[in-house]
């Protein structure tokens, strides 16, 4: 299970710095606020079901397991 977390927070990386890329562009490049906004509630929930498994299995830092 670990090698599937592992893989499942490298994934989630990348989202988050494709997310931040497609942030830093020019409003002009037609991302409409409302899909990035969508896009940010998805992130979050993704966040809390990753911090939910990693603190079942062990592998969540001392620093995260509060919230």
């Amino acid at each position: 299970m670990a090698d599937s977390l592992a893989e499942a927070t490298a994934r989630l990386e990348a989202a988050v710095e494709r997310l931040a890329a497609a942030a830093a562009r020019p409003r002009s490049a037609g991302v409409p606020p409302e899909e990035v906004a969508e896009l940010s509630r998805r992130l979050d929930a993704t966040l809390v079901r990753l911090k939910a498994a990693l603190r079942e299995d062990g592998d969540l830092p001392d620093d995260e397991r509060e919230g």
